[in-house]
């Protein structure tokens, strides 16, 4: 399992840890203090085209208003309370949801989420993915799902977060699929529509596809004809699935981003300069690699390496911001 970031407000002077935090966060969400005092501990796992969330903090909420309108977010966020109390909903709107309750948000609505003390597990995903659960999403900002409703759910969760650094990569799309159908028994407890069955076909096409395509990340000529004849899914049918990313092209091209991106954060990796890296990742030279990894990120690869090497050794909340902004784009 892939861990973006870790982050606990206990490791900082009391008079920075806030500041901090909102750095953290500063993409998705202002971050006001409340009257409740300030802790904060997260940690948070990349999965297949899922975030993970550890959460326990007080003192503070999360709002989301504006920002709606330029960041880019288009997924939703499933809570599940462990414990406490979490007052979450549409902004202007929250509800309390209590122990062993799950509350679902489209990041695309206002939002706000905060508390005095709470402990949950959060998990960002793809709207594709809660598509193939319940078919319509299109009431699902604010949906509260009840402890009896959502005990499956959200018992997997609470195993997941528990044992989440002995899963295997190879692992990740069966726990996508687990989660795709514990959410649509907790949402639809006496079954789903044909609509959510049509999408949850097609999001089986769609993972077809994405892991034939990251079993030849490192084949430099490996097209759109190569799948076609592996799947027989026909050229209309690749366009419909991948439209989202920009085509299949196009998302063969952030499969290879992403796994240099991966290999330049893996320390096994540090004695291969970009130029040993490119090729394996698919990309035909260095200069290739470089440019289009700085257009994605932001950042040029031997700068996002230095960094990140630099923040094994040190607390570094621009390395964790960049690895958490980098994954959310997995999930447009």
């Amino acid at each position: 399992m892939s861990e973006i970031f870790a982050f606990d407000s206990a490791a900082y002077d009391p008079d920075v840890a806030f500041a901090r935090y909102c750095d953290l966060y500063a993409r998705g969400a202002d971050v006001e203090r409340t009257g409740a005092p300030f802790f904060a501990r997260v940690r948070s796992w990349r999965l297949d085209r899922t975030i993970l969330f550890a959460r326990e903090y007080g003192g503070i909420c999360h709002r989301r208003r504006k920002r709606v309108e330029s960041d880019g977010f288009d997924h939703f966020v499933l809570s599940h309370v462990v414990s406490g109390k979490l007052i979450a909903g549409p902004d202007g709107k929250p509800i309390p949801i209590g122990p062993g309750e799950c509350l679902l948000l489209d990041t695309t609505e206002p939002t706000e989420n905060g508390a005095d003390s709470v402990v949950l597990i959060t998990v960002s995903l793809a709207r594709d993915i809660v598509r193939a659960a319940v078919g319509d999403v299109q009431s699902l900002h604010g949906y509260r799902i009840g402890a009896r409703e959502g005990s499956l759910l959200g018992t997997m969760l609470r195993a997941l977060v528990e044992q989440v650094q002995h899963v295997p990569f190879g692992a990740h799309a069966a726990i996508t699929r687990t989660l795709i159908d514990l959410l649509s028994i907790a949402v639809n407890p006496f079954g789903s529509g044909a609509r959510s069955e049509f999408h949850r076909l097609e999001h089986v096409r769609y993972e077809t596809v994405r892991r034939l395509i990251e079993a030849n990340i490192g084949v430099p000529d490996f097209s759109i004809q190569d799948i076609v004849q592996a799947t027989g899914i026909s050229r209309a049918g690749l366009y419909r699935l991948f439209e989202s990313s920009g085509g299949v092209n196009r998302f063969i091209q952030l499969c290879r981003l992403q796994q240099l991106r991966d290999r330049l954060d893996n320390r096994m990796f540090d004695q291969l300069s970009l130029a040993e890296l490119a090729p394996m990742t698919g990309f035909s030279d260095e200069s290739h690699a470089s440019r289009l990894f700085k257009q994605a990120f932001g950042i040029a690869p031997g700068a996002y390496r230095t960094a990140s090497i630099r923040g094994t050794r040190h607390p570094c909340v621009d390395l964790m911001t960049r690895r958490w902004n980098s994954s959310l784009t997995e999930l447009r």
